[in-house]
């Protein structure tokens, strides 16, 4: 080894701040830039909300087409009309200043009015506050919490159950184990063993130790598991990072009966089947609420689980030795039983409301593009610190330089947003050019597309179309759509023809809907019946992938026995 320098030239590229905030920008969603936008105006001094034309300009780099920009959810409203209101707007901005004495004048003289007219309350009570007027919805905890107030319990047992409580899903099952529950909370555990020393504790049943080790698991795991050599290699590389984990406790079997006896008592609480800890177990507890905790369905659901997800009625029929007819009618009381306890208490799940970015839509026989500026915070430069930095004196004041280096990043965000709104437009017109005839037909004549395209069609990186169509969506004659969703792939036909996965998809989705309940298609009949009907090529298997896509069960799972 020897130390020597050397002369080299190399090509590279450096990310300033700014062209990283600029791609930032690009894949970001509106809830998200509206977001960055109020902080921005909180942390930036120089910027103000208003309307700039200067900085939204109304054209695109592309002489030959027009940038359009919608302030309304009705896009088939007269353009022409749009354009008047958004001079007008443009004249209002223009005006002088506003009369700060007069407007503070007027809410002095208006302001015991309002104040009146909102506050009913006498004057020595305060008024209810919003929040306590809002409506509120009950949860599933709050209502498992006023069940367990209702008991008669020891603060021991009290507090035994909020800990259950505050480990059961929004679906109803618990999620931990009793003892896990009390190897992480090491001080419920200490007063279980106190009161146990005590003789305090109320007399507990024998019970199984491996349920103590039960908990629900809401979905299977689908990563490989690794060599018992490759975990141990791993671990002796990395054991010097991982830290070492508290010693924890080893629960006797006395304090988890405990917990197991508290928990029982929740299992009986409404909803039926709350507090379990598998499917099957839920479907027990709620036969045996209804009184059928010795019958057929009770044996059926303890000993036949696997049968009863196949709807193999017959075999269950010979294992249990009963007749088909008796093995039905159980088999209709489990199926009226709810597989999920805390339905009822789930509220919208995963409601979330979309407003578009950018419409389609058609006018004088033509499909255009215009963008939606609805709602979204419209920034400028103050010209206030724009003259303020123009008439101090260059000594090198720490004042001036914060304002020039405001103005500066001020300047560069309108820049990069005036840069996504333009990379949007023309990602939506490009995206109009190649699939024209899904806008004016539908799913079935959506045509193969990559980012590839419309990355060459309009000259930029694929993967600023990629970042561009994330999380943005189009308001379509059609249905409002994510911007990737153009984009698929498609099932080769031969002589260069290919068939959207989409389209495919819907067709598979519309068969099954339609299908006979008692007969339903299997994965080969349907990919016949696309052959014969529609020319459509396609295996088996990609059936049997796209059917999983679309969560539809497996032919023998939809088949309905009577």
């Amino acid at each position: 080894m020897q130390m020597k320098m050397q002369m080299k030239m190399s090509q590279q590229l450096i990310m300033t701040p700014q062209l990283q905030q600029a791609i930032k920008l690009l894949q970001l969603s509106r809830a998200e830039l509206e977001e960055l936008i109020e902080q921005t105006l909180i942390e930036n001094p120089v910027l103000e909300e208003g309307i700039d034309m200067d900085t939204f300009p109304n054209k695109t780099d592309e002489t030959t087409e027009t940038e359009e920009t919608v302030d309304s959810p009705e896009v088939a409203a007269d353009m022409d009309e749009f354009e008047t209101a958004r001079e007008n707007e443009t004249k209002k901005e223009d005006q002088d200043e506003v009369d700060w004495q007069q407007y503070i004048e007027q809410i002095e003289q208006f302001g015991g009015y309002q104040e009146r007219r909102y506050n009913s309350a006498p004057d020595d009570e305060e008024g209810p506050s919003i929040e306590a007027t809002a409506a509120q919805t009950e949860s599933l905890a709050d209502h498992l919490i006023w069940q367990l107030n209702m008991l008669n319990l020891t603060e021991l047992e009290y507090r035994t159950g909020a800990y259950l409580i505050g480990n059961i899903d929004d679906d109803g099952f618990l999620v931990t184990s009793v003892r896990e529950l009390l190897e992480y909370q090491q001080d419920l555990y200490t007063q279980i063993l106190s009161k146990n020393k005590s003789g305090e504790l109320p007399d507990l049943p024998e019970i199984d130790q491996e349920i103590f080790d039960l908990k629900f698991k809401s979905g299977k795991s689908t990563q490989k598991k690794s060599s018992k050599k490759e975990e141990t290699e791993a671990l002796e590389e990395f054991e010097e990072l991982i830290p070492e984990e508290p010693k924890k406790p080893e629960t006797t079997s006395n304090s988890c009966a405990f917990v197991e006896y508290v928990l029982r008592k929740i299992q009986q609480f409404n909803p039926n089947g709350v507090g379990a800890r598998s499917l099957q177990e839920c479907l027990l507890i709620q036969l045996d609420i209804l009184g059928h905790g010795d019958s057929l369905s009770s044996r059926i659901v303890k000993n036949d689980m696997p049968l009863l997800e196949s709807k193999d009625l017959k075999k269950i029929a010979r294992r249990q030795k009963q007749d088909i007819e008796q093995v039905i009618e159980a088999y209709r009381l489990i199926m009226s039983l709810e597989p999920k306890p805390g339905r009822e208490f789930i509220t919208n799940p995963s409601q979330h409301y979309i407003i578009p970015d950018v419409y389609i839509y058609q006018k004088d026989g033509e499909y255009k593009v215009a963008l939606n500026s609805s709602g979204m915070p419209r920034l400028r430069i103050s010209s206030y610190y724009k003259d303020l930095s123009n008439t101090m004196e260059d000594d090198g004041s720490l004042t001036k330089d914060y304002i020039l280096e405001k103005v500066k990043a001020g300047q560069w965000l309108l820049k990069s947003i005036e840069q996504r709104q333009k990379t949007i437009y023309r990602v939506t017109k490009s995206i109009l050019r190649f699939q024209k005839k899904f806008f004016e037909n539908g799913i079935h004549f959506l045509r193969p597309l990559v980012l590839k395209d419309v990355a060459e069609d309009i000259d930029v990186h694929e993967s600023t179309v990629s970042r561009i169509t994330t999380n943005k969506y189009v308001h379509t004659p059609q249905g409002i759509f994510e911007l990737k969703y153009f984009f698929t792939s498609g099932i080769d036909q031969g002589r260069g023809e290919a068939v959207s996965s989409k389209r495919i998809k819907d067709m598979i989705l519309q068969m099954v809907q339609k299908e006979n309940l008692k007969s339903p298609y299997t994965d080969l009949q349907i990919a016949d019946i696309l052959e014969r009907q529609s020319g459509i090529k396609v295996a088996r298997r990609t059936v049997a992938k796209y059917r999983e896509a679309l969560n539809i069960l497996p032919s023998n799972k939809r088949k309905q026995l009577f």
